[in-house]
């Protein structure tokens, strides 16, 4: 290929100056930064010069951006978008919302394909493939991202923050920003939305084959798990057997007898449709749930243009108002219409004290984490 077909074919030229004018820097200023006079960085981004490879790595190093960058070819190939849970559930539907958004505030320069229901595999092997550049974007609860950031494990768990100001100032608080957003960017995945604000419920459920009426019920019963220290030793702390399936499995798992009880966040059950197998669910009301994060491989997003990298940001908020306001509108419907959808099913509502006590073991769980030196 000549040097002008790959000029014309990946158009470096107008990346450098696209990139240049979004950080305000002057032709002079990116020239003197390169080493470069400013006639032959004009006749480079007018695309009558092409810049050899040492000369692309100094640009890119004076504009932070990797080498790839320059060499996008102008494409309409969809990135692909991984999640474990299904479309039709309220999560599902945000993340067509998202999509949709996208397409539209990047003006067709960015097309995503959503994979539902772990079409792409686990959620731990979705974010190891993300971490990789595998995938390119991922949508779920931040718990998974443990393997990369061990305070997720524990603090992340049900009950550990009082309620949903509680944890949406972790979000906003620099421990956040220094043990969890700096660990995934440097292991390749930068979180579009820190603070979080697609928000999926505020109770739980626990379904189970015998009645739930305390933590203390708990105790010998086989529990569903994800594969997660903490959340192993979070089910131990209760004196449950933790029982790992992967979240595609549960229902077939559960009516096969693997486990004798799941605990399941509000915005799930409708398409999980466990009130068919189980025989209880026991309400429990923390006040919140986490909510969804939106995660990109780091090198993909930083091969994008400045502009689509905004409307990458404005779709993921846009998305998350959506998400919320369909959980408020919802939630609690779906929750009063479960008892209509089988007769055998007998809700359990918790006490207080109950709910203390399950608070305890997340805690004392990231206690234990902290004095390790995890953190």
């Amino acid at each position: 290929m000549k040097k002008s077909d790959i000029a014309t074919q990946y158009n470096i030229g107008e990346h450098i100056k696209t990139e240049r004018k979004s950080l305000g820097l002057r032709q002079a200023d990116l020239a003197k930064a390169t080493k470069l006079t400013p006639s032959h960085l004009s006749d480079i981004e007018r695309g009558t010069a092409i810049p050899t490879i040492p000369t692309l790595h100094r640009i890119g190093e004076a504009l932070n951006r990797p080498l790839e960058y320059f060499f996008q070819e102008i494409s309409n190939q969809p990135r692909s978008l991984g999640m474990i849970f299904h479309e039709t559930s309220i999560g599902g539907r945000a993340a067509q919302k998202f999509v949709k958004l996208v397409k539209e505030k990047s003006k067709g320069a960015l097309n995503l394909h959503v994979y539902h229901q772990a079409k792409l595999g686990s959620a731990r092997g979705q974010i190891t493939s993300l971490s990789q550049g595998g995938i390119h974007l991922f949508i779920d609860e931040p718990q998974g991202f443990e393997f990369y950031s061990k305070i997720c494990g524990a603090v992340f768990l049900p009950y550990f923050f009082n309620d949903r100001h509680h944890y949406n100032r972790f979000l906003e608080s620099a421990l956040f920003k220094e043990n969890i957003y700096q660990p995934l960017i440097d292991n390749g995945i930068r979180i579009l939305n820190p603070q979080s604000r697609w928000e999926i419920g505020n109770f739980e459920l626990l379904f189970s084959k015998t009645p739930i009426f305390t933590p203390l019920d708990l105790k010998g019963k086989r529990i569903r798990t994800y594969a997660s220290e903490a959340a192993i030793e979070f089910r131990k702390e209760l004196g449950a057997d933790p029982v790992i399936v992967e979240w595609e499995k549960i229902y077939e798992a559960f009516e096969t007898g693997e486990f004798d009880v799941l605990l399941c966040p509000s915005s799930y059950f409708n398409e999980l449709k466990l009130y068919r197998i189980a025989k209880y669910a026991t309400l429990l009301r923390s006040g919140y749930t986490v909510n969804l994060h939106v995660a990109m491989n780091e090198k993909e997003y930083s091969k994008l243009r400045p502009c689509v990298q905004q409307s990458l940001k404005d779709s993921t908020e846009a998305a998350g108002i959506y998400c919320s306001e369909l959980t408020g509108k919802l939630i609690e419907s779906d929750l009063e219409n479960l008892s209509d959808k089988t007769e055998s099913l007998l809700f359990i509502r918790t006490s207080i004290c109950g709910v203390q006590y399950s608070r305890m073991p997340s805690k004392n769980l990231f206690q234990r984490v902290f004095k390790a030196g995890s953190l």
